[in-house]
């Protein structure tokens, strides 16, 4: 990316850590150059996990260049306070995190030189020029930098305290030795898998049967199946077998007719653009890419400057990047997707063309707009990074295009005073899904786990490896909703005969365990059923985590085995469901807690709340949480009876992550705790 400045803003040469020439030096950082101390790093005594330490509460907080990067930390330190430099020009990401790495060195390199903001929404050397000609003064930025420093140093505050305390009370309950990792993000987000599987273990699945008739009629034959209203409720399913099955008897060979037959035409706008996790999720579902190896792809592509700054949360356009459309269209025509061309050459004959105000709006924009590809034509894509950029060529190229169009036929059809119900669909016109076809599943074979076959599906490119071969099932109510294609053409009152009855048993079942992309829409939509309007609308566009941040987070609770990925299915451990199960702190699982604090950073970040009561607030939340943790009688913790001696049976964690096993001491019995089926 540095080196993306450099080139655009004519220095020459490719330095390994810095590019001078023109006035101007070019240096960057690779990630955060700097941290937070732990909390030994103030204070040795910190280091032992005890109740009498805690709360922790450094005044001030204190930071040191990590060490893995210490050397370019130390190069930059050097240029901020070089004595020939004025100025210094902060072109970190333009969002919050991004304002977080550059105040973080610069403080710690002791700069006090004048600082102008650099802020853009992608890498070509066009949109790297405009941005510095508009640049503005750090001060301006003043409120962004101060709700990123508060956001960092609340959620050290919450994780180190509620995580010490939180693991000192499993030690008390008996528990093995090891780290019970509590976060502001990660533990609402283990809760909501732990929920969902709670959820499964505990259905009872409930029997039903429905009834289908096949119906003769002299234009064609179609099926149809039975329901009834009754006091403003739809009834389709018999509660057992003996009244499907009388109901069948009565109606076997009587006459039918149409009560009747209408139609509607229905239409679908186009997609709105992608941001990064509706990305993440269409990814996951076609291909089933992680969300971390969506985020990974698309930041090649923006520093190749073939899209736009990949973390970013809007579906729309500013009015300024909707005059610049029309060549990012154009390079697309110059570029390796030949298959697009056909769509390019219509646009061409309606030259110049403009998006539909539907997806330019500067009001939804807040740090980066929608993910749309630059003016700059692809070549030599390949592979997964080709797949990424596909999806946002064509989700960008199909807003130019008409709705989908699309015929709706309801056909309720009369025997002897039942009813039976058909639907069907016929696309009259594909309009914008004919670039951008939606995602289509495919039913896959059963499986021996259930949960391997909760997966994504293919997507436009050839499959290439096993990433492609991901498939997923329809349920019983989704496979018989709706015929793809024409019904026979029928008119009310017309007679049919009934062909066949065919009473099915089925079974209701349980919630689906979730994919990744699953997860990543609960973590997105995480508040929205929040009682207080403003703790709602503080979450409205970013639930929990950011899009930078809810990949990582993914990977960090695998990391800490309490979730694993299965196929692509995301299963909380035992370790999971037990923290879930026994944190007493409700705030800590609920998304509330990212709510307040959202709407609290959002206003800092107007400069309508002052840093310092937002983070006294934060030392009380803390305090009263270690309390709560230390008061709380300790959880429960052994497993099952031992089958020698009848003593509870200790749960220990194995070498294999999220394994674990029963124990007796006594007996020295281990038997496996059972996984999730």
């Amino acid at each position: 990316m540095g080196r993306a400045l450099a080139e655009a803003l004519g220095l020459p040469g490719k330095g390994r850590s810095l590019i001078e020439g023109n006035g101007l030096v070019v240096t960057w950082c690779v990630g955060h150059l700097v941290e937070a101390l732990n909390p030994e790093g103030y204070d040795p005594a910190w280091k032992a996990w005890r109740w009498d330490r805690l709360p922790i509460f450094p005044a001030p907080f204190r930071y040191a260049p990590i060490a893995q990067t210490r050397e370019q930390f130390d190069v930059v330190a050097r240029l901020l306070n070089r004595a020939d430099i004025t100025d210094v020009v902060n072109a970190t990401d333009a969002g919050r995190e991004g304002e977080l790495i550059f105040d973080l060195v610069y403080r710690l390199a002791e700069c006090t030189k004048p600082v102008k903001r650099f802020w853009a929404s992608s890498l070509t050397p066009e949109a790297i020029r405009e941005a510095y000609a508009n640049m503005k003064p750090g001060e301006a930025y003043t409120g962004l930098r101060e709700a990123a420093r508060s956001r960092q140093e609340a959620d050290w505050l919450v994780g180190i305290n509620a995580t010490r305390a939180q693991t000192l009370r499993m030690r008390r309950a008996g528990a093995e030795d090891g780290v019970w990792s509590v976060g502001r993000v990660q533990t609402p987000t283990l809760a909501l898998l732990v929920r969902r599987e709670l959820d499964i273990r505990d259905f009872k699945p409930q029997p039903f049967w429905t009834l289908r008739a096949r119906f003769a009629h002299p234009n064609g034959a179609y099926e149809g199946r039975w329901f009834k209203e009754a006091e403003g409720q739809t009834q389709e399913r018999f509660a057992n077998e003996t009244e499907a099955r009388e109901l069948a008897a009565r109606l076997e060979g009587r006459p039918g007719k149409i009560r009747s037959a209408t139609g509607r035409t229905e239409k679908k706008k186009p997609e709105l653009l992608y941001d990064l996790t509706t990305l993440q999720k269409e990814a996951n579902k076609r291909f089933g890419f992680t969300a971390e190896g969506t985020l990974g792809l698309a930041q090649n592509l923006y520093e190749k400057q073939l899209i736009s700054y990949p973390r970013t949360n809007s579906r729309h356009l500013t009015e300024a990047d909707a005059q610049k459309a029309p060549q990012w269209i154009k390079a697309l025509a110059q570029g390796q997707l030949t298959e697009l061309q056909p769509f390019l050459d219509e646009l061409r004959k309606k030259w110049p063309v403009k998006l539909d105000k539907r997806f330019v709006n500067d009001k939804e924009v807040e740090d980066h707009a929608a993910l749309v590809p630059t003016e700059k034509p692809a070549r030599g894509l390949a592979g997964d990074e080709l797949r990424i950029y596909d999806l946002i060529a064509r989700r960008f190229l199909g807003a130019y295009f008409p709705d989908r169009v699309e015929a709706k036929t309801t056909i309720i059809t009369e025997v002897e005073g039942e009813t039976f119900k058909t639907n069907g669909t016929i696309v009259k016109e594909e309009g914008w899904s004919a670039i951008d076809p939606p995602h289509r599943r495919k039913k896959a074979e059963k499986t021996a786990d259930p949960a391997e076959a909760e997966a994504g599906a293919e997507g436009h490119l050839p499959k290439a490896g096993p990433q492609g071969e991901a498939q997923e099932v329809p349920s019983e109510e989704e496979a018989d909703e709706e015929v793809e294609g024409g019904l026979p053409i029928v008119k009310k009152g017309e007679a049919v005969d009934v062909a066949s009855l065919h009473p099915k048993e089925g079974k209701t079942t349980p919630p689906k365990r979730m994919s990744e992309g699953d997860l990543l829409a609960a973590m997105q939509g995480a508040g929205k059923d929040l009682d207080d309007e403003a703790l709602r609308g503080a979450m409205k566009d970013c639930g929990l985590g950011t899009p930078a941040t809810r990949a990582n987070m993914i990977e960090t609770l695998i990391k800490r085995a309490y979730i694993e990925r299965k196929r692509n299915v995301l299963l909380p451990t035992e370790k999971g469901i037990r923290l879930i199960q026994g944190l007493p702190a409700e705030a800590l699982r609920s998304a509330e807690l990212t709510g307040s604090w959202e709407a609290r950073l959002e206003r800092m970040r107007r400069g309508e709340e002052a840093r310092e009561t937002f983070m006294t607030d934060i030392r009380g939340f803390v305090s009263g949480v270690v309390a709560e943790l230390q008061d709380a009688p300790a959880p429960h913790v052994h497993g099952k009876p031992c089958p020698t001696c009848a003593k509870p049976m200790r749960i220990i964690p194995s070498t294999r992550r999220g394994d674990f096993f029963h124990r007796c001491s006594d007996c020295n019995i281990v038997e496996p705790v059972p996984k999730p089926s």
